[in-house]
């Protein structure tokens, strides 16, 4: 019988690992970290984290986040602006090509299907 899986405390987890890139760095590489805790067929959940940059994003993957905490602007190939705040939630379509740049450092809660 499949059972819950939770990651208690995300706001405040200490167990994120260096982790590859979410996207191609414009300029110095940012910092990510990510702590995963859920991983079945093609879905993936955990949390997270960018120190500040800037990244192009190209995404293969549709994607539901929600930010716990920092300030990120994030701005599609045709222009579209979007801000995104601690306590914003948003999904990232398969597909989605722009920029990603953390004013803040970033740390999001997601689920990722691929």
């Amino acid at each position: 019988m499949p059972e819950i899986s939770i990651q208690n405390h995300c706001a405040t987890l200490t167990n994120l690992v260096d982790v590859e890139s979410f996207g191609e760095p414009v300029g110095k590489l940012p910092r990510q970290t990510d702590s995963g805790f859920f991983e079945e067929g093609n879905l993936a959940a955990g949390t997270w984290e960018c120190e500040p940059g800037t990244l192009n994003i190209e995404l293969d993957i549709t994607e539901f986040c929600h930010l716990l905490k920092g300030h990120w602007i994030l701005t599609s190939q045709s222009g579209l602006v979007t801000e995104i705040k601690a306590g914003d939630s948003w999904v990232f379509p398969r597909g989605w090509k722009g920029t990603g740049e953390v004013v803040e450092t970033v740390r999001k809660v997601y689920l990722v299907v691929s």
